[in-house]
């Protein structure tokens, strides 16, 4: 059996999506919709937990994207594919239960080994979370294993193998199995730390802000749009990062294998970003902000407002395509619906443009100062797109990407850049340089 065979394919054609972005799109609406009385709640004076908010919210997404799917999306959704295959193996599930438990452990037992974890987001914020969700997980997951132990086409996956050689000691296991499980519970543990209390502000922002802020007050108007984009885009990425079941396909298939593909990914976040790489090496816009050198309602600022704005929220539903199945450095089906449709990174292509317009680098006190800044930018954008090579390389081990790539490289809006840069047109892994 190959490693792709263990999974649930959504259908015959291999550049298939995985999901629909109007599905993500209508879920995210439908949760929306759901939380609204939290806010009329707290306006009125009322007081609510903004962790069981954002689980309620979180749910919300999870069942209306599910549900869509099998409605509207039957083709492609696993739910009617799943069947039973075997009798239920009390042992096999005792054996997954353990290799959860111990996982949990482990990330606690990391989380806290760094200063980092230290801080008020995570003390009061965080953790607090990590509470009511590790024992929810863990209280679900008990019928979720006997479920997925009649159903799973893989009757031993690498939770029962893990908690057999945990409890046996014993090998059960390939190294790249094992390390790839180990990637992908890090993935989930370094960025659910820093997507879960971002989210938790925005639904805090949701639920107290009052529209009445933006009369007469323009920069109150791009903030208020510029929050509704990140709130969006938080909406996904808070929520894809432990929305991970093999039942709703929306699990791992394999995390980045490389260590390059780490560095590039995990510096362009808190603390690494903020802490060393931006301060020290990257700090390109000294203080020159486009709402600093516009006049406030002229043309201009209106040019700017709208592009930055559409930038942002291009970025925004980059994050919706991916749906409850968002996440950085990890495969977990193919998305080539909404922004896809039109290029392979449209997150970073308008995240790095956005960074253009709004630190314009290029206005300095002289030449040389601006020239230095521009530079400092470029090296930005390199990073990023350092990021989508090493991505590239990961899911071209998949054939559904690489074809969905190869096309990219006719219908793209980019493709005409690789008339003048000829590395940026996409090219197969050779089998050699395959890793798995």
């Amino acid at each position: 059996m190959s490693r792709n065979d263990y999974y649930y394919p959504l259908n015959k054609e291999k550049s298939s999506s995985e999901t629909s972005f109007w599905i993500n799109l209508t879920a995210f609406a439908i949760a929306l919709i759901s939380i609204w009385p939290y806010r009329i709640f707290v306006r009125g004076g009322g007081e609510v937990s903004l962790t069981y908010t954002l689980l309620v919210f979180a749910a919300v997404v999870t069942l209306s994207t599910v549900g869509l799917e099998f409605l509207f999306y039957r083709k492609n959704s696993p739910i009617g594919r799943l069947k039973v295959r075997r009798k239920l193996c009390l042992k096999r599930v005792f054996y997954r239960e353990v290799a959860l438990l111990v996982t949990f452990l482990c990330i606690r037992i990391l989380y806290g080994l760094f200063p980092m974890f230290t801080y008020n987001d995570f003390k009061f914020i965080y953790f607090p979370f990590l509470d009511v969700l590790i024992p929810a997980l863990i209280v679900l997951s008990i019928p979720y294993f006997c479920i997925m132990d009649k159903l799973d086409p893989e009757e031993e996956d690498i939770y029962c193998k893990i908690g057999y050689a945990i409890t046996h000691f014993k090998k059960t296991t390939t190294k790249f199995d094992f390390c790839d499980y180990m990637r992908a519970w890090l993935v989930k543990a370094f960025w659910l730390s820093l997507m879960e209390p971002a989210m938790i502000g925005k639904l805090k922002w949701f639920v107290n802000y009052d529209p009445s802020f933006m009369e007469g007050n323009l920069i109150e108007v791009f903030w208020t749009a510029n929050i509704i984009c990140f709130f969006i885009d938080l909406s996904y990425a808070a929520t894809g990062y432990w929305i991970n079941f093999k039942a709703i396909n929306t699990h791992t298939r394999s995390a980045e294998p490389t260590f390059f593909g780490w560095v590039v990914a995990i510096m362009c976040y808190w603390p690494f970003w903020d802490v060393l790489f931006y301060g020290m090496f990257f700090d390109y816009d000294a203080n020159h902000k486009w709402l600093d050198t516009f006049q406030t309602g002229s043309f201009v600022w209106w040019l700017w407002f709208v592009i930055i704005i559409g930038l942002e929220l291009i970025y925004a539903l980059a994050t919706v395509a991916g749906g409850i199945r968002f996440s950085n450095l990890t495969y977990r089906g193919l998305w080539n619906t909404g922004p896809y449709k039109f290029t392979k990174h449209p997150a970073y292509v308008t995240k790095n443009l956005s960074w253009w317009f709004i630190s314009m680098p290029f206005i300095a006190s002289d030449f040389k100062t601006g020239v230095v800044h521009c530079i400092l930018l470029f090296g930005v954008n390199l990073i990023y797109y350092m990021r989508a090579k090493t991505e590239e390389r990961h899911l071209s081990h998949y054939p559904e990407y690489v074809e969905y790539a190869l096309e990219m490289n006719e219908k793209s809006i980019f493709r005409w850049t690789t008339k003048i840069l000829p590395f940026l047109k996409y090219k197969p892994l050779e089998e050699k340089d395959r890793i798995f």
